[in-house]
């Protein structure tokens, strides 16, 4: 994990004491400094952890999972678990 492209993103969750935090794919992409992928606009099932799904993994790790995805208005909302 040390050297993927998602560390900034695990690093921001690893900080944070909400319960809920919602972000916008925008913020997102300023945490990580860089754009998400195309997939990541057009499906669901990008946010949800799966043995091919690095971002949403690494989330959990650090304590957060997916609850909500909006595609139409680019939000999504996690949870501490």
């Amino acid at each position: 994990m040390t050297n993927s492209k998602f560390c900034p993103m695990v690093n921001y969750l690893q900080s944070q004491k909400l319960l809920r935090i919602e972000l916008s794919f925008e913020e997102i992409e300023s945490i990580l400094e860089t754009k998400l992928c195309k997939s990541a606009r057009k499906y669901r099932a990008y946010w949800y952890p799966s043995a091919t799904h690095v971002f949403p993994n690494l989330c959990l790790e650090a304590g957060y999972k997916v609850v909500d995805v909006d595609l139409v208005n680019e939000k999504v909302c996690f949870e501490k678990w």
